[in-house]
């Protein structure tokens, strides 16, 4: 695939030069020999001057959001065509505050969420606490274990917040300094019951784990158009074939969610029209959220 690409964009000036010089002109510059094969270029070298560091960070950061969010989901069971109310978001720095909030847009459709929020931090949200790994801290701290087990609950969570991260911290305990690893300390979080919380490299992150009627209809249309668009690849339809469409289901929650979302269900799918009918030929069952449908299709 390079060598093919390499020669249609290298051949071409390649003739032209030979033209060039047929017709007893000096070559230009942009005409210089080219190597005959892209296995005989020298491999290029990457301009640092080119690189966006503010662009990098700013990707990364949105990338680790997004990261988490789809991690929560899994966690939750929720599919992601299922759209939910808000994400919020702490951060450790204002460099990826600002970043979040410059690529909000990207993060909220990549998540399918309808708000992104910041938040000095998630108190509210989650919370940890932290217990001694006796097995590890004992052939260690032997002495000490008595105070270590007192001590270490008590700790301000932000000091100890790097463990979280796989980090380790050095702390006080019993007068003397101590290393701890992130298997020496038991990690263990309290979140809201309407939230699902997660953290790394600074950056916390809490989900809204709570659905309406409204968000489930939403869903389903999504459901709707992606069970469309798998029937017109089946069908090997082009992209700017007309259909109609023509669905039958025992939930009325689908004939709902059709009729609110019709009008982009249509764009979509570029259907002219959605019925409920009488299941015909080439039907499909499929699932609409929770609920069963039969859905088929017809070229216009």
């Amino acid at each position: 695939m390079a060598e093919r690409m390499y020669q249609n964009l290298v051949g071409g000036l390649r003739d032209k030069g030979q033209e060039t010089r047929d017709k007893g002109h000096p070559r230009p510059s942009t005409l210089d020999p080219q190597p005959m094969s892209v296995h005989l270029c020298e491999y290029p070298l990457p301009d640092d001057s080119l690189l966006d560091p503010t662009l990098n960070l700013r990707t990364a950061t949105a990338q680790l959001v997004v990261k988490l969010g789809h991690k929560l989901r899994e966690e939750k069971t929720l599919r992601v065509r299922l759209p939910l109310a808000e994400l919020k978001f702490a951060c450790s720095t204002a460099e990826q505050r600002a970043a979040v909030e410059h690529l909000g847009d990207v993060i909220k459709e990549e998540l399918n969420i309808k708000q992104v929020t910041s938040a000095d931090n998630l108190d509210d949200l989650v919370s940890y606490s932290f217990k001694p790994n006796l097995k590890t801290l004992g052939p260690r701290h032997g002495k000490l274990l008595g105070v270590i087990r007192k001590e270490l609950p008590e700790m301000d969570a932000t000091i100890l917040a790097p463990l979280r991260s796989g980090e380790s911290v050095t702390v006080e305990l019993g007068g003397e300094q101590i290393e701890l690893g992130p298997d020496d300390v038991m990690v263990s979080t309290e979140q809201a019951s309407d939230w699902s919380c997660a953290d790394e490299d600074g950056i916390q992150i809490a989900i809204s784990t709570v659905t309406t009627p409204e968000l489930e209809r939403e869903g389903m249309a999504r459901d709707f158009v992606r069970q469309v668009q798998q029937l017109r690849k089946d069908a090997v339809l082009q992209i700017q074939d007309r259909i109609t469409v023509q669905f039958q289901s025992d939930a009325s929650e689908i004939a709902t969610a059709v009729t609110e979302w019709s009008d982009y269900i249509q764009n979509e799918t570029l259907a002219d029209s959605i019925e409920a009918g009488t299941a015909g030929a080439d039907v499909k069952a499929v699932s609409i959220g929770n609920a069963k449908a039969q859905i088929w299709i017809a070229r216009v």
